[in-house]
Parts: C-alpha cells; sequence; structure tokens
C-alpha cells in the first residue's frame, strides 16, 4: 500500500492515451499467457457525488498483479481493454454499481464475473465492505480519504492514485481464500448463480424506462394535492441542479421534498432552507402559489398498485416463510435476506410460483418450507 508522500516508485501504469493503453494491453496478452494465474480484477470511481450527469472517471485493473490505472475521461475507446477482460475471469467487490456504470457507459457487461462480497457475505460475514476484509486478511487499514473525492478532477493527486489501486490490489488474494472456503463449505455453486443473478439484475433495472422518476420513495403515501407540488418540486430541482452541474440531492434531497410535500397536504406553511440563495427562495414560493391555483383535475394521481392487498391468509403464509427463513439462516450462519427478500416472498406467495423468484440453490434450501406452507393453502 503506497503511502501518500512516500518515494517509492509506483507499482502501477497511469494510462491516459490510447498508445500507451495499446502497448499495456500488449503487455497483459503475454503477461497473462505465461501466467499459471489468468485472473483479472476491476473497479471503476464516478463523480456522482460532484456532478449532474454522473460519468465513469477511472477504470482499476489488475491483471494477475500488474496494475492499471486507465483515464476513460482522456481514452474515448477502451474497447480492446474490455476485450481483454472479457477472456478472463473477472473479479469485482461490491459489482452492482461497477456494471451499472459500465453497462451505461459502454453498453458492457463482462462475460464472467466474481464478486468478493457476494462471496463474504455468502461466508457469513456481517462486515463485508472491502476495508474490513482487508482488514481481517492482512491486518491491514485502508486509507479512505479519497472515498467520496471527485474523480473528475485532473490530474489526479498522487494519494488519489494510491486509493485507487488499492481497490483492486487485495482482491485475489481474498478470492483466493474465499474460493477454499466456499469449496469447503459446498457453497461454490451459490457462489457462481449469485454473481450471474447480480448481473442479470443490473441488466433488467437498466432496461426499465421510469415514466415517472419524480415518483421518489416515500411519494406512494401521497394524495394528489402532494403529488402536485412533488412533481413541481421535482422538475424544479432537475432545473437547477442541470444549471449548476450539481448533484440533485446537493439542492434538495428527495426525503425533504416529501416532507415538503406532506406539509403542503396538511395545509401548513412552506418555508425553503435558509442557505437558499433569494432566486430559489423566489422560485421555490412561486412553485406553491402556482399548485395552489391549479386545478385538481391536473393534479398528478396516486400511482396504481400492480400487487392487490394481502389476503389475511397471504400475510400468514408470508410470516411463515420468514420464520422459516430465519431458521434455516441461523443453521447455515448467513443472513437470512440472502435467501430471499420479504419482498420477494411476498412476490412468490401471490403468484404461487416460488422458482421464478428464487435462484436455484435458495430454492433448494427452502424447498421443505414452501412445500408445507403453499400446499397447506391448497388442501385448505
Amino acid at each position: 500500500m503506497n503511502e501518500e508522500g512516500s518515494t517509492q516508485a509506483p507499482d502501477y501504469e497511469f494510462i491516459d492515451t490510447p498508445a500507451h493503453l495499446e502497448k499495456w494491453i500488449g503487455q497483459m496478452r503475454l503477461w497473462l499467457a505465461e501466467s499459471p494465474d489468468k485472473r483479472c480484477c476491476l473497479d471503476t470511481e464516478a463523480d456522482s457525488l460532484h456532478h449532474y450527469h454522473e460519468k465513469l472517471c477511472l477504470l482499476q485493473v489488475n491483471c494477475a498483479g500488474k496494475y492499471a490505472l486507465v483515464d476513460p475521461l482522456a481514452i474515448s475507446d477502451v474497447s480492446p481493454l474490455l476485450e481483454l477482460l472479457d477472456a478472463h475471469e473477472l473479479w469485482f467487490h461490491g459489482a452492482d454499481y461497477d456494471l451499472t456504470m459500465l453497462r451505461r457507459t459502454y453498453d458492457w457487461s463482462p462475460r464472467v464475473i466474481r464478486d468478493t462480497q457476494i462471496a463474504a457475505r455468502l461466508l457469513g460475514a456481517r462486515q463485508f465492505g472491502l476495508a474490513a476484509l482487508v482488514k481481517n486478511a492482512f491486518d491491514l487499514d485502508l486509507c479512505k480519504a479519497s472515498q467520496k473525492a471527485d474523480w473528475s478532477r485532473r490530474p489526479l493527486p498522487p494519494n488519489m492514485l494510491s486509493y485507487a489501486v488499492d481497490d483492486v490490489r487485495y482482491l485475489l488474494p481474498i478470492a483466493d481464500k474465499f474460493v477454499a472456503e466456499l469449496k469447503a463449505k459446498g457453497r461454490e455453486e451459490w457462489f457462481h448463480e449469485s454473481c450471474r443473478s447480480l448481473q442479470e439484475d443490473v441488466a433488467a433495472r437498466e432496461k426499465i424506462s421510469r415514466e415517472d422518476p419524480w415518483r421518489v420513495q416515500g411519494c406512494g403515501r401521497l394524495h394528489p394535492k402532494g403529488l402536485a407540488i412533488l412533481k413541481a418540486m421535482w422538475e424544479w430541482r432537475e432545473g437547477i441542479a442541470r444549471e449548476r452541474d450539481t448533484p440533485c440531492f446537493k439542492i434538495m434531497s428527495n426525503k425533504q421534498m416529501v416532507a415538503y410535500a406532506e406539509q403542503f397536504e396538511a395545509g401548513q406553511s412552506l418555508n425553503p432552507p435558509n442557505g437558499w440563495r433569494p432566486r430559489w427562495k423566489k422560485e421555490f414560493f412561486d412553485i406553491v402559489v402556482a399548485i395552489m391555483a391549479s386545478a385538481p383535475a391536473d393534479w398528478p394521481q396516486r400511482a396504481k398498485k400492480t400487487k392487490g392487498r394481502l389476503s389475511d391468509a397471504q400475510r400468514e403464509q408470508i410470516d411463515k416463510l420468514c420464520a422459516y427463513r430465519e431458521q434455516v439462516a441461523q443453521g447455515l450462519e448467513i443472513e437470512a435476506s440472502l435467501l430471499g427478500s420479504r419482498a420477494t416472498i411476498e412476490e412468490l406467495v401471490i403468484d404461487g410460483d416460488p422458482a421464478s423468484h428464487l435462484m436455484s440453490w435458495q430454492h433448494d434450501l427452502m424447498a421443505q418450507g414452501l412445500e408445507q406452507v403453499l400446499s397447506a393453502v391448497e388442501q385448505a
């Protein structure tokens, strides 16, 4: 782990030209051909905490112990790198966001992924962040100072580059340890299927087009009057954030917008935050006046629920299956949610088709409980 201020030469290459990338890829093909370890690691850094349009700002690569930091802001075409990675087993840690950004940016999803975070959870770890895993495996403390930094800044200082390479430096030794433990516990196929499922979930999520993105979490309890001002505030916030190139949450959080909408429904006066600019405050009050003057017929309606109201029998089934899930998880010493979230259990009870909602290994572990609970209703 390179410390800031160290005079030691870095053990990674920072790549910000197509020619340098082509040269490094050629070297890696030769290296991997001769290396007994054919695995690669990938991590990404983006700037979602600092800009309105989030973008991929850095690709951290580990090819069997050779490290590179690739600058996608300087190199528009990284397809040769993606082709190299697709030819090998590719390891991540907490791959969900990485896969999402890679798909959005390059319309690319790796051929085979492995995720150390998934492996850690399947082995019963309760602390499964990368820093916790490195501390447990190597008794090293990873520096977190650059965790929320603006990765779009250039040039990137040495301490941020050191932080970035550490995100892939320790993955393969951790992977070795976890794979051995998964095999010993007979959970290797659980791991492989869970990694495939993550890729499928990311792909499915990215295909969903949200017609009403302003319907944020918590809006389900609002009525048309509250939804009207929520929609207007969301659109205003989007405009300000886009204009200032800043994340929406730095203007006003979703939680705050929903709170304002609830206050508006209740007939309470709304007061914008004290730190807002005079222009923003004026526009905020203009929104309130405009909604008060609008016709109720023009207000958005509550979203229709795709799921009907649960019957008492269904609620009882869900409770029994959740209790069975807890029992199985306790015996395996893993989190109960790994066997299926409560929302997943609700869905399989509603449509009566557990196999379409659970991975094979989850279904196998839950089979006895599913048969007992679901068949009992059929026989009633």
